[in-house]
């Protein structure tokens, strides 16, 4: 892998960790960082082993800044930032070998999630974390997608674990705005158009989510487009 692709890399893995106000994701991705973020700092210990599961560009490995002795990147496709080659479902590591395990919007792509979570599960230590994020109501982005998850399943797929906190990423009215930015920009079929929403549109309703979120006016998370979730062993 080329220095040219890994900046590439980079530069998609600091859009989604600080997205632009013109991004149709920015609510979620600007939520799910602040939720991390939060998370991350509670962790316990300066020399933590992470594993980044579906680790294809690592926007949240900077939140650890130098808290870890070891950051393991695993994907099914070699990036020049992945280390080993390998599915979720069947993990090349050691049992209780990994304190964190970070893993975002990878468990709608596997065609057995329960083994994935298995395996996640064996790897930790005891008292280990798992920091997930899965995808709930939102479009197919792309056909090998298989998943969508409720609070309920999360619990399911992850009743294994000791502690399960399941936060949505945004309240249904963030969600409800996310999606008309998305369906916008997705029907939207000319490059001048996309732009053009991208200046005006996106903005306008990332704005006003971002209000609307922090008002509170709402508990209800029905049309949440995704879930952040702290898993302890």
């Amino acid at each position: 892998m080329n220095s040219d692709s890994n900046i590439g890399l980079l530069k998609i893995a600091r859009d989604r960790l600080y997205p632009s106000l013109t991004d149709p994701n920015y609510l979620v991705l600007r939520s799910r960082r602040n939720i991390f973020q939060g998370w991350i700092s509670q962790l316990k210990g300066q020399s933590l082993t992470v594993l980044d599961v579906g680790a294809r560009y690592q926007p949240y490995r900077q939140l650890f800044e130098k808290r870890t002795t070891r950051y393991l990147a695993c994907d099914v496709i070699k990036t020049g930032l992945v280390d080993v080659v390998a599915s979720g479902e069947s993990l090349p590591f050691a049992s209780a070998s990994c304190d964190v395990v970070v893993c975002t919007q990878v468990f709608e792509y596997f065609a057995n999630p329960h083994a994935a979570a298995k395996e996640i599960l064996r790897i930790l230590k005891p008292e280990g974390v798992l920091l997930l994020s899965v995808v709930s109501c939102a479009p197919r982005f792309v056909d090998e997608e298989r998943w969508r998850y409720t609070p309920g399943g999360i619990h399911s797929l992850l009743s294994s674990f000791r502690n399960i906190t399941i936060v949505p990423e945004t309240s249904s009215i963030g969600g409800l705005l996310r999606t008309m930015n998305l369906g916008l920009y997705t029907l939207a079929h000319f490059n001048v158009v996309k732009g053009l929403l991208r200046l005006t549109v996106c903005p306008g309703l990332n704005i006003a989510g971002v209000a609307l979120e922090r008002l509170r006016l709402t508990r209800n998370d029905q049309f949440a487009p995704n879930y952040s979730v702290l898993a302890v062993k």
